[in-house]
């Protein structure tokens, strides 16, 4: 089965601030697109950026149902509104050909009303899938990707195209760690687009990942050409995107990941490093204590120079299921220790550059380094590199020892402040144990 996908690619003059979309004249001025800048492409459905539009704003919402009718296929489109407190509440609205416009989501982080908050906050009301067709597609809206609970409940529930719409101009390294990691760990495509802010220098492009990593391909609606969609860099235009779903919910091929395109790097000197060692002789995880060498048998805390590590052992393939992971980090807040996520095989199932763009996204996802070994020692460390969460690949010792830098290791406090710097005092910890569920409660089937 394929599924052919159109994503918005417009421009917009005013960028977003701490996630909140701009207000007031000229903030959204690109028009909406008619029936003829699709050039008689038959799509599934067409997605547009996270607020793309307010629903007061009565031309705009007219034009996407108008949009909708004429191409005979449901449009997804951000939306923001005020809340009853007037709080901007940001969300993902369906236009369909012949139903009222509908809204399927309610962003989860970064907004200044978040669906967490909502007294009836469920994961059957909050977190649905749709359909299209016989499609099932699951939704999250821009920093949600980071919470990889809500997209791992979505693709339980059956959603095999999970879309993520952003706002503006991202950095391309954190985004596209992220959206492969999703694809690959929950076996689903995954897709974003955004605004491109013609003001900032970076520029910008959607992004879609298959199941098995690779990048996804597009062209210009009406063109035959087809590019990555890194290189899908003009702005307002619709760019086709084909989806072959017999790859969706089949097994990993660790074989067929791709290679990381970022080279290991050793260390920069730096007097604030807070490093700690590593090591794997005969693939015994082991870490340089106060006592000196503690082999790990098991996760546990240790105390260090640095302080005290909690080192989750996350086995095998464990690695793609975000709950491991996630527990690993809240094991590690509540010891009051810094988390190093390890991930030990027997054996690797491919070479580690393959691994490693996975690893990637689940250090920026846990802000938390991450090791990889097998029987033969220690074969990759990733960690964030700076307070922009930046991942980076760390050269290994020739002795097969490694190091990690805990300066950026926050843990779950960090990964979760898209979410509690945005409610109320009083509701952070509700939010907490609400996405915390997602990980401790068996999964649907």
């Amino acid at each position: 089965m394929s599924v052919r996908v159109a994503l918005a690619f417009p421009t917009v003059p005013r960028a977003s601030v701490q996630g909140i979309p701009p207000t007031g004249p000229g903030a959204q001025s690109s028009p909406v697109p008619t029936p003829d800048e699709f050039h008689g492409e038959e799509v599934d459905f067409v997605l547009f950026p996270e607020a793309y539009f307010s629903p007061s704003d009565n031309a705009r919402a007219a034009s996407l149902t108008r949009l909708a009718s004429e191409l005979n296929v449901p449009v997804l489109a951000g939306a923001w509104s005020p809340d009853e407190t007037e709080r901007c509440r940001q969300t993902l609205v369906r236009f369909s050909p012949h139903q009222p416009a509908e809204t399927v989501y309610t962003k989860h982080s970064t907004a200044e009303a978040v669906a967490f908050e909502l007294a009836d906050w469920s994961p059957d009301v909050n977190l649905p899938t749709f359909e299209f067709g016989n499609l099932r597609v699951g939704a999250t809206i821009c920093h949600d990707h980071y919470l990889g609970l809500l997209q791992r409940h979505l693709a339980a529930c059956g959603a095999r195209v999970w879309v993520n719409p952003s706002y503006d101009n991202v950095t391309d390294i954190k985004w596209s760690s992220v959206l492969r990691l999703r694809a690959v760990e929950n076996r689903v495509f995954s897709l974003c687009t955004l605004h491109r802010d013609v003001d900032r220098r970076r520029s910008t492009h959607p992004f879609g990942f298959a199941p098995d990593g690779r990048e996804l391909r597009a062209r210009h609606a009406g063109r035959d050409d087809l590019l990555p969609l890194s290189a899908c860099r003009e702005p307002d235009a619709i760019y086709i995107v084909d989806l072959d779903l017999r790859q969706a919910a089949q097994p990993v091929d660790w074989q067929r990941l791709p290679d990381s395109d970022r080279p290991r790097r050793p260390r920069r000197n730096s007097p604030d490093v807070q490093l700690v060692r590593f090591a794997a002789p005969q693939g015994r995880p082991s870490i340089y204590s106060l006592a000196g060498w503690k082999h790990i048998e098991d996760s546990t805390q240790v105390e260090t120079e640095q302080g005290p590590l909690h080192v989750g052992l996350v086995p095998g393939a464990d690695l793609l299921d975000a709950s491991a992971c996630f527990r690993v980090i809240d094991e590690a807040a509540a010891n009051h220790a810094t988390p190093v996520i390890w991930n030990r095989w027997d054996r690797l199932p491919s070479r580690p550059d393959q691994i490693a763009p996975l690893m990637m996204g689940r250090s920026i996802e846990c802000c938390a380094p991450i090791v990889l070994s097998d029987q033969s020692g220690i074969r990759e460390v990733v960690e964030l590199s700076n307070r922009s969460k930046i991942p980076a690949r760390r050269a290994l010792e020739q002795n097969g020892e490694a190091t990690a830098d805990l300066r950026y290791a926050w843990g779950l406090h960090s990964a979760f402040k898209i979410v509690t710097k945005c409610v109320p005092r009083n509701l952070a910890a509700q939010a907490l144990d609400r996405y915390r569920a997602l990980a401790y409660s068996p999964s649907p089937e």
